[in-house]
């Protein structure tokens, strides 16, 4: 139906956008900052954008005025993690389509998407869950097969420890050669992958999952120097990727959501 451009620094948002707007039929590309996202949209002008109003390298307003310097005409909606009606006003004074706040769901982003491209809503309503992508949000018992990928023992631990708390089966590996071959044996639900490992790195590892478990989810994990590496690997297959030392409730709850919209239920 419609070319949509996701720009998102939010992993989670942005699986969960894409989940839906491909089940209706669109075709979807995505960028984690507003520096990549102005560059897809130059290469391969979308018939509309949903632009997060916080990013990282360039502010969503700076990527707005970007994209008008672009074109005029294609639709932006823009997404914001809080309440901000005065900026509201001044997005829509100078084009944007609409100014919705993440808080109130994906499932008001979809009615605006729709709207936007003049689309009939379909008589049946979309589900509840649909509105609840952020981790936090995420409630229930997920269970799945998850695999750790580090050359840092302290660091496996931790994160094993994490994940077994949180009722996932999980399976380490302190090596690329050996998260290849435990992946392909055993083929996780998802897999935390260290990006420098010795074998093989993360990125090759991630390269090999990509063409040969399409259904694994995969997750960068990345040290402060390494993290432009970690945001390239997103383009090459990977759903995520978290810093070191990790958020650990943020962490559990990005593999909660991408858990659960693996298996279609948000």
């Amino acid at each position: 139906m419609a070319k949509i451009l996701v720009i998102d620094d939010d992993g989670i948002v942005r699986d969960a956008l894409t989940v839906f707007l491909v089940r209706a039929g669109h075709h979807v590309v995505t960028a984690a900052d507003g520096a990549n996202g102005i560059q897809v949209f130059k290469s391969d002008i979308p018939d509309l954008v949903i632009l997060d109003r916080n990013l990282p390298f360039l502010s969503g307003s700076g990527v707005f005025e970007e994209i008008r310097k672009i074109s005029t005409t294609v639709p932006v909606i823009v997404l914001t993690g809080y309440d901000a009606p005065e900026e509201a006003a001044v997005y829509l004074k100078h084009g944007a389509a609409s100014f919705l706040s993440k808080g109130d769901g994906l499932s008001n982003v979809l009615s605006e998407v729709d709207r936007v491209l003049g689309v009939k809503p379909s008589a049946s309503p979309a589900p509840a869950a649909a509105a609840r992508p952020r981790p936090a949000a995420v409630r229930g018992n997920v269970s799945g097969l998850v695999l750790i990928a580090d050359d840092d023992e302290s660091m496996l631990g931790v994160l094993s420890s994490c994940l077994r708390g949180a009722g996932y089966t999980v399976i380490t590996a302190t090596d690329g050669l050996a998260a290849e071959r435990l992946a392909l044996e055993q083929r996780p639900d998802i897999a935390l992958l260290d990006i420098f490992m010795p074998g093989k790195n993360g990125v090759e590892v991630l390269q090999t999952l990509s063409e040969r478990l399409p259904d694994t989810g995969v997750m960068m994990v990345s040290g402060n120097e390494d993290e432009e590496i970690a945001r390239a690997c997103l383009s090459k297959g990977a759903f995520d990727y978290t810093a070191k030392p990790p958020n650990l409730d943020a962490l559990e709850g990005a593999i909660r959501a991408r858990m659960l919209i693996q298996r279609g239920k948000i």
